[in-house]
């Protein structure tokens, strides 16, 4: 979690468009690597290369989990917020202290939603879905 606490110190205490653009880009990461981590834990290997992202977000969209349905919808759009931080130096909507803010705190609640659904008592049937849609998607 130390890259959500360096989003949360640059969203804060930032005063330059990059310190802002780097908060959005860390809290994405902080995100997106507990997801991979969670995963792994429940028995589900994500291979880090360029679909790795998309394969969090499918393996918690397809969970038959409520919540955690929505943490992959929210997932996606803070990916495209990231990559508008790291790679559309255009936009300055990325830059601005008030976005980074609100963009690190969402990460942050989809960071405790995803801790309490992947380790609470629905992880059983979490992981059944996962699985089965995995089934269904190879056959």
């Amino acid at each position: 979690m130390e890259f959500q606490y360096l989003a949360s110190r640059l969203a804060e205490h930032g005063a330059y468009p990059s310190e802002f653009r780097t908060a959005i880009s860390r809290s994405y990461y902080a995100v997106f690597n507990l997801g991979i981590s969670l995963l792994g834990e429940m028995g589900f290997l994500i291979i880090k290369n360029q679909y790795a992202h998309h394969e969090v977000y499918l393996h918690f969209n397809n969970s038959g989990d409520t919540d955690l349905i929505k943490v992959a919808s929210k997932f996606g759009d803070l990916r495209t917020r990231r990559n508008h931080a790291d790679y559309d130096l255009a936009r300055d909507d990325v830059e601005k202290k008030e976005t980074a803010k609100m963009l690190v705190y969402s990460a942050g609640r989809l960071i405790e939603t995803m801790d309490k659904c992947c380790k609470g008592p629905k992880r059983g049937e979490i992981i059944k879905s996962i699985q089965d849609w995995k089934k269904s998607i190879s056959a």
